[in-house]
């Protein structure tokens, strides 16, 4: 019972940062995916003993491909200037580790170059 009740915990810090940090919207947003496919996106990050600022920015990152995906360039943008401000103090604070970030960075340079209107 103890796991489950930090496993809810990890969940609602995730969903916190996703909302407040990140600033997207996790119920009620048709670009984000459903509650079972939100709980598995968390599952990895969490089992590989990611902080919950680490999960938040591995599903912030997805979240940016996908606007990247669909010609979402308002949100792009807005995520990209949060995430510019975000992950240099989680850097600093020691809640990201740098190697995350140089992984996420790199899916988002990666996705950037071959959505629709990218440099492919």
């Amino acid at each position: 019972m103890f796991g489950f009740r930090n496993r809810r915990k990890y969940n609602g810090s995730v969903d916190i940062k996703l909302n407040n940090e990140y600033g997207i919207r996790t119920q009620g947003n048709s670009n984000f995916p459903g509650a079972i496919a939100y709980l598995g996106l968390i599952d990895a990050p969490f089992n590989n003993g990611a902080t919950e600022d680490e999960c938040a920015l591995q599903i912030a990152t997805l979240y940016l491909c996908g606007t990247f995906k669909h010609n979402l360039h308002g949100e792009s943008k807005a995520l990209e200037g949060r995430m510019k401000q975000v992950v240099p103090f989680g850097i600093k604070t020691k809640q990201i580790r740098s190697e995350i970030w140089e992984k996420c960075s790199a899916t988002i340079e990666r996705s950037r170059t071959v959505a629709p209107g990218g440099t492919e």
